[in-house]
């Protein structure tokens, strides 16, 4: 299979697993045939957060597919030095020197009445003044920006911000330094005579800024129908693609680790999602009568399930080494009348015989590390997923520990996981 069979049958209209991809660095904004309407509604109303994960998954599609990166980066600052003023009169107290007009009638009453001391004076001067209203929506979108970067930050970490949304919040506190556009106001709220002052403005910028800031308000209305109408509309056509062909293909994989669930193992749709930020839980979570079924996305089952793991130890018990648990890429685990079964899931994208078994190898190594887990009443079997290339030989047996299965071979890959759950 290729890049292109992957993402094809990730964007099947029939399925919304495209948004399992991960919120952070490594994927760029793609456009995809439409996701059918009754299949997104349903995943977005199942994800664990529900409106803020909803709200997450919007706003980070929105900021890269939406031209906020293109915008700040050019248009913002080349119009910053040539921001609209006016010029406005006030009076005010001046000197010693003399400037502006003065205002001689108010001068030498004050200076009678003891309040202007004799080298100060009362003048009409004139100032320039940016508080116009295209200006003021200028002001309001880079602040919704910077607050929608802040709100992403804190879900997914500063470390795995997407570098497009990096980018954004730095061109747009860089403009806040500017020493006209510091000083103008941010309003609470975008009036239509702002929308108007900018989308009718002589300078290009201003009307793209009013496009912009029309989109931000779309994202951020009060009116649920109208919010909801409008994160459909986005999610539907687009979302964040794996760049590197070794993460599409894990996301192919998990996609399909879902679909066989559902499907072949028969444990319906999933009743609830979770995105793929950090501190997640589950990706996935199927509930029949007799038996829950999670699925974990690039998670060390020793932290999720608080498994004490062989790795854990030596590192324990030595000083002078360092370094994190191991997690597989994908980890199943199904509970049933108190038994619990653990499936890890490897993918590697290759067809290469001695990495293929290499990979084997790291099976190994996983199935060692938590060898301890029969004595929690749990088994754990394993499965090596690459994409093409492998089948099960005639007569090998259901109970083995340690099953390779190709991704092009959905039937295979079925039977592998059935047996890994149940065997």
């Amino acid at each position: 299979m290729t890049r292109e069979a992957w993402r094809d049958f990730i964007c099947a209209p029939d399925r919304a697993g495209r948004h399992l991809s991960a919120i952070g660095r490594g994927v760029a904004g793609a456009t995809s045939d439409a996701i059918d309407l009754a299949v997104l509604q349903s995943f977005l109303e199942k994800l664990h957060g529900t409106a803020d994960d909803v709200r997450l998954l919007g706003s980070a599609v929105d900021l890269i597919v939406g031209g906020y990166r293109t915008f700040t980066e050019g248009p913002l600052h080349r119009v910053l030095d040539s921001l609209s003023n006016e010029m406005l009169a006030r009076e005010q107290i001046v000197g010693p020197g003399l400037r502006g007009n003065p205002r001689w009638d108010r001068t030498i009453l004050q200076r009678m009445a003891g309040t202007l001391s004799p080298v100060h004076y009362v003048s009409r001067t004139s100032h320039r003044s940016f508080e116009l209203p295209e200006n003021q929506l200028l002001s309001w979108l880079v602040d919704d920006l910077r607050r929608t970067v802040s709100i992403i930050e804190q879900r997914v970490g500063t470390t795995a911000l997407h570098a497009d949304i990096q980018t954004l919040r730095d061109e747009c506190e860089r403009a806040r330094q500017h020493h006209w556009f510091s000083d103008i106001s941010v309003p609470l709220r975008i009036t239509p005579e702002m929308i108007a002052a900018a989308s009718r403005h002589r300078r290009s910028e201003y009307r793209v800024a009013a496009k912009l800031a029309r989109r931000r308000l779309e994202m951020e209305t009060n009116d649920h129908h109208a919010w909801w109408y409008t994160i459909m509309s986005l999610l539907a056509v687009n979302w964040l693609e794996p760049v590197n062909d070794d993460d599409l293909f894990e996301l192919y994989v998990l996609v399909l680790a879902l679909d066989l669930l559902s499907d072949e193992l028969g444990f319906g749709e999933p009743v609830e999602y979770g995105l793929v930020t950090s501190k997640r839980r589950h990706v996935a979570l199927f509930e029949s009568e007799h038996q829950t079924v999670r699925v974990y996305f690039d998670q060390t089952p020793a932290a999720v399930l608080g498994i004490p793991t062989e790795y854990g130890r030596v590192f324990a018990q030595h000083r002078g080494i360092s370094g994190g648990e191991r997690r597989p890429d994908i980890l199943v685990v199904a509970e049933r009348d108190g038994e619990t079964r653990l499936v890890l899931i490897e993918m590697k994208k290759t067809v290469d015989g001695r990495y293929i078994s290499d990979s084997v190898y790291k099976i190994f190594a996983y199935l060692y590390d938590f060898r301890d887990t029969a004595s929690t009443g749990r088994t754990v079997k394993a499965v090596l997923v690459v994409p093409s290339g492998i089948s099960a030989a005639p007569g090998a047996p259901a109970g083995r520990t340690v099953f390779v299965a190709s991704g092009d071979d959905r039937a295979g890959m079925a039977q592998a996981m059935r047996d890994a759950l149940t065997a």
